[in-house]
């Protein structure tokens, strides 16, 4: 249990991290100067990293299966 909420947390702060490094080196770029098509690249590239952020956000977590066991499966 403890294993797949600190794998979920580590996910979630990666993927921060990735949006908040894309915006930084978009900025970085635009602050050099950029043209139309750099730019709409570089507007894509946000807004992927944001969609992964709203992803891992938001995936159900994994649902328990009950099993039953059998006399056998000792």
């Amino acid at each position: 249990m403890l294993k797949s909420i600190t794998a979920r947390i580590s996910a979630e702060r990666a993927a921060m991290a990735f949006v908040i490094l894309a915006s930084a080196l978009v900025g970085r770029q635009a602050a050099i100067g950029m043209d139309a098509a750099q730019g709409l690249s570089a507007l894509a590239a946000i807004l992927g990293a944001s969609m992964l952020v709203i992803m891992v956000k938001s995936w159900p977590k994994p649902e328990r299966v009950k099993v039953r066991a059998r006399r056998d499966d000792r």
